[in-house]
């Protein structure tokens, strides 16, 4: 598995390259590899469980130390999903305004339910063929995303929340910033909900969400102290990382310890920035590779269990190809519905 973990280390290393304006590090080109970067940890972290599950017998001296590093990892490996799509949110609604804000419902949210129950559809479609049976009342609450039939499902519904808060809090108020603020409020509201009814992973990264909005607010403020006090900031911000991290284990913390590793992955490409092909378009294609990973990580097991027990480096190999091929296959449909309100 450490192989993985090689190659990914490759394309970040050949892709580095100096930031050539202050803004490089929020070009689309670098926070699609970035995003390529943790989808490819996501994929890693979980076909690890489906190994170990298969008595895979990993390597002490290679697999092992990936396999912890990616353990270690956790749940910081989405929260730059949900920092770059706060911060590209944040940034349509400053440039194009009211228009941006009435098409969230249509363009964000109802886009990502119609796409995601196109995935849940396929889902349905595997559990058939291999005989996996649930509860009606589960593929229902699967099609907004409160269960599973084997699909990721907990970011789906998160990520929801954040455009219906963000929704919610622009068309009641104004003022940008006092909307940012009842943003900010509305998902402290859904942590402390799903505090007490979800699993921690539910909630303990979504404020990395409200963190690249505020980026984009404040971003020319930012910019202008990391251009004075850069090697400070970077100081100050991994020194906050890795006293956060280290009392990770209650929940509180690890929520801002979330939000610090989105600011301190920010912080450290101000200066160099990643160009990679392969990468960018991982993070371009991040719906599709997240959501669908798991068809054939669940099927190719159960179709063919004594084959893969035997041959897991197959297994991997045909799941990647199979992932990649559904990504091709399967693009999102865009929902934008033109709303002539003025």
């Amino acid at each position: 598995m450490i192989i993985i973990i090689g190659i990914l280390f490759l394309f970040v290393v050949f892709g580095l390259k100096k930031a050539e304006n202050l803004d490089s590090c929020l070009e689309k080109e670098h926070t699609e590899a970035i995003k390529g970067i943790f989808i490819i940890i996501v994929f890693y972290s979980h076909i690890l469980p489906v190994l170990t599950r298969m008595g895979v017998s990993f390597s002490p001296v290679l697999d092992v130390p990936s396999n912890l590093l990616i353990k270690r990892i956790g749940q910081l490996m989405v929260v730059m999903f949900l920092f770059y799509s706060g911060y590209g949110v944040m940034e349509s609604i400053q440039r194009k305004g009211e228009g941006y804000i009435r098409s969230i419902p249509a363009k964000r949210i109802l886009s990502t339910l119609i796409n995601y129950n196109i995935a849940l559809f396929v889902f349905l479609v595997m559990n058939l063929i291999i005989g996996i049976h649930y509860p009606v009342r589960q593929y229902l609450l699967s099609m907004i995303a409160w269960d599973s039939i084997g699909q990721s499902n907990w970011y789906i519904f998160a990520i929801i929340c954040c455009y219906t808060s963000t929704y919610l809090s622009f068309s009641l108020f104004k003022n940008k910033h006092a909307a940012f603020f009842a943003t900010v409020v509305i998902l402290l509201i859904y942590i402390i909900i799903l505090w007490k009814i979800k699993e921690t992973w539910w909630y303990d990264t979504i404020l990395a969400y409200p963190a690249g909005m505020f980026v984009s607010l404040f971003k020319n403020n930012i910019f202008s102290i990391f251009k004075k006090y850069y090697t400070v900031c970077l100081v100050v911000i991994t020194s906050l990382f890795v006293i956060l991290y280290h009392f990770r284990s209650y929940n509180s913390i690890y929520i801002a310890t979330s939000v610090s590793f989105a600011f301190l992955v920010f912080t450290v490409t101000f200066k160099y920035v990643i160009s990679s092909t392969v990468l960018s378009w991982c993070g371009k294609n991040l719906f599709q590779l997240y959501i669908y990973q798991r068809i054939p990580m669940i099927a190719l097991p159960n179709l063919f269990p004594e084959y893969f027990k035997y041959h897991p480096y197959l297994y991997v190999v045909c799941c990647i190809g199979i992932t990649v091929l559904l990504s091709f296959v399967i693009k999102p449909i865009p929902i934008n519905l033109d709303n002539k309100k003025r």
